[in-house]
């Protein structure tokens, strides 16, 4: 049976059983309100549980409109910042695969009330004082004992108003080729992403050459303005940050583009001491002026960075930091953050001064520094010239542009990179594959090495014959969730809900009450085992189910069950 026929009698098959076994008998309900459900077209088993999501809505009285578009079409409407409708522009509800911009969980980087878009990354508008209580906490204090209290507390009131569906968390399968070696980590935005600077193709010689999948086309490669998945997988390679993790399974920060730093006993004065002799791609010696130039973009307004909210919040202001040396970096921070070092140093790639100083902040989106189609001529200091054909950085890989007949970008090996390569790999394309089958064929067929994690190939692993597959699994660390857009007059305040009309100070809680019945409207345990393939567990709260923060005593499974989803309707004030 071919690949393709082979995929959809499972995949077929698996959303059959899930959605006899999920809906059940018929049972009337009337349209209480229209919701706009957007689903990524760039994930198999995702399109499936999303049409069953959209299913079990429908089951408790919501008419679901639902449609499977690009995320290109999503990020847009989520990202302006105005709170409006789908129907107004904006947006209703719609599937994502998240986390956080570091591996300590940081959900202050996602959901603090004062990082709403478009400067901030709540895209959700998520508004709760008791949440942003605990986030202040998890951010700020000293105490680890109290932090570990403070992620218990946002936990629990997550659990309790449900702001978002959190559905599972999936584990990633990713095939190989048998003959890769060095291959040890899935991708995570935005700091693991291919690292074919570590791979070895056997018997390819020393001059091999390798390739990897990655879906969708991304829309800038400019770090500041995406760490999503698609857009890391093309500009991680090429930037590097001050600090990097040692590896997936250690899951350990160590020194990148800084060596060491000092820290006063209050938090809040930090010195960073910076790697010497480190070159850019051009030749130009990386130094403290860089550092101190991405901060300053970042908190540059005109640039758009959905960054800015963020950094603003650690570093408070571009007066609380400076160049005390060339290779060096002060910074007063405005009150202790754990973020300065897991988030801001350990998570954001440093840009290069010279190379990107002169592009007008409207231009850089466009540029084709972001774009890598065609070349521009970067000036040094020492009155050379260098032609890039994309980013400019300091990382293991210099980018040759992109080949729109390959759908592929191009990248030859540093042969000035500060730390070793230590496989055999010199040339190195990221190729643009659409869709599971189209991968598993391209692996096959010898085209590509490697994987993302998105084309969730998990169903169809016992299909891959190890002659031409080799199937690796990970903790992904991440999470499926429905996401509501929490200024919505029904889900998210509430106030055009029957019981909100009637009592308007009761308007968030039904909000939370329509919510709820979603959340138990979802079999999660059967999309678990019947349409991801057994590769997961189901959801609860944003954090990773294998991290230490996790509450696994207080945080029970959410049951499904119909019945109890519609009497959480009728508490809104729905009558059937």
């Amino acid at each position: 049976m071919p690949m393709e026929t082979k995929r959809r009698a499972l995949m077929g098959a698996a959303a059959a059983a899930a959605v006899t076994a999920a809906v059940g008998p018929a049972r009337a309900a009337p349209p209480f309100f229209k919701l706009y459900l957007m689903i990524p077209n760039n994930q198999p088993a995702r399109m499936i549980w999303g049409n069953l999501a959209a299913q079990q809505m429908q089951r408790i009285g919501i008419d679901v409109v639902s449609s499977l578009v690009p995320f290109t079409v999503i990020a847009p409407r989520r990202s302006r910042g105005e709170g409006k409708t789908h129907v107004d522009g904006g947006w209703d509800c719609y599937l994502e695969r998240y986390y956080y911009n570091a591996i300590k969980p940081t959900p202050n980087t996602l959901y603090h009330s004062r990082l709403m878009p478009p400067g901030g990354e709540n895209y959700y508008y998520v508004n709760d004082p008791e949440i942003d209580k605990a986030l202040d906490v998890i951010s700020n204090t000293l105490d680890e004992s109290a932090r570990q209290a403070a992620y218990r507390d946002f936990e629990r009131r997550w659990y309790d108003i449900q702001p978002m569906t959190i559905l599972f968390y999936p584990q990633d399968v990713i095939a190989v080729n048998p003959k890769l070696k060095g291959f040890d980590a899935t991708t995570f935005n935005p700091v693991f992403f291919p690292q074919p600077e570590k791979w070895t193709i056997e018997g390819a010689g020393r001059n091999a050459t390798a390739a990897f999948a990655s879906w969708a086309q991304p829309a800038t490669l400019i770090p500041m303005y995406s760490t999503g998945y698609t857009e890391s997988n093309v500009f991680g390679p090429v930037y590097n940050r001050l600090y990097e993790y040692e590896s997936w399974e250690t899951k350990k920060l160590v020194p990148g583009l800084a060596t060491d730093h000092s820290v006063s006993s209050d938090g809040k004065n930090w010195v960073i001491t910076l790697r010497q002799g480190v070159k850019w791609h051009s030749g130009e010696e990386f130094t403290a002026a860089d550092v101190k130039f991405t901060w300053d973009t970042i908190l540059n307004a005109a640039y758009g960075s959905q960054l800015r909210a963020g950094v603003m919040q650690v570093l408070g202001g571009t007066e609380s930091y400076r160049a005390s040396g060339k290779y060096e970096i002060s910074v007063t921070l405005p009150q202790p953050s754990m973020l300065f070092l897991d988030w801001l140093l350990g998570a954001m790639a440093i840009m290069p001064e010279h190379a990107y100083k002169d592009i007008r902040p409207e231009a850089l989106r466009g540029h084709i520094a972001s774009t890598w189609l065609g070349s521009y001529t970067v000036k040094t200091s020492d009155g050379k010239s260098f032609t890039a054909r994309g980013g400019v950085g300091t990382g293991p890989w210099i980018p040759q542009g992109y080949d729109p007949s390959r759908k592929a970008y191009k990248y030859a090996r540093n042969p000035n990179y500060w730390k070793p390569h230590t496989g055999n790999v010199t040339t190195y394309y990221l190729v643009n594959i659409q869709g599971t089958d189209s991968v598993l064929s391209a692996l096959k067929a010898g085209e590509i090495d490697a994987h993302d994690p998105m084309y969730d190939i998990g169903p169809l692993a016992n299909t891959i014959d190890p002659s031409w597959g080799k199937v690796q699994t990970f903790d992904s660390f991440k999470w499926q969730h429905i996401c509501y857009n929490l200024k919505h007059p029904v889900f998210g305040t509430g106030v055009e809900t029957p019981l909100g009309k009637q009592d308007p100070s009761r308007a968030a809680e039904a909000a939370a009450f329509i919510r709820k019945a979603i959340s138990h409207a979802i079999p999660r345990e059967q999309i678990v085992k019947e349409i991801a393939g057994g590769y997961g567990v189901p959801g609860t709260v944003p954090m990773p189910y294998t991290a230490p923060e996790y509450d696994h005593e207080m945080l029970k499974p959410i049951a499904y069950d119909l019945d109890l989803a519609r009497q959480y309707m009728e508490k809104a004030g729905y009558k059937y």
